[in-house]
């Protein structure tokens, strides 16, 4: 399989399946949890990165409690949005990840000016 893009083909070795998050739901573990609040098609340089936003947690660990942060999961630049099903019925999409470094700093800058004090994760 092969994707046409605007300025080039990626190859299949390239393309990635991203199962999408229930949004809002719980994702528990002994220390505490992430949720994924929202997604985010954000445009660059012709292309859509998509970002998984949320919040994580260390509600039940056993070196104090209350302590979380809010992030942005990049994903990868959008190759095909939500055409596959996983067998817990979430849809799957296909991406690119983004492994360029000047791309990456332009994402982060993009992402802090949406959603400050966010810390940032490429996939």
């Amino acid at each position: 399989m092969k994707v046409e893009s605007p300025t080039r083909c990626v190859d299949e070795l390239m393309a990635k399946e991203y199962v999408h998050f229930e949004l809002g739901a719980e994702v528990r573990s002994i220390g505490g949890y992430y949720t994924i609040d929202k997604e985010a098609r954000l445009p660059h340089n012709g292309r859509e990165a998509l970002v998984a936003f949320g919040y994580g947690a260390a509600d039940t660990s056993c070196c104090g409690a209350g302590t979380g942060c809010r992030f942005a999961n990049v994903v990868g630049y959008m190759l095909a949005w939500k055409t596959g099903e996983a067998p817990n019925g979430l849809p799957i999409s296909q991406v690119e990840p983004i492994r360029d470094e000047s791309a990456r700093s332009a994402i982060r800058k993009l992402i802090a000016s949406i959603e400050p004090h966010c810390q940032v994760n490429f996939l």
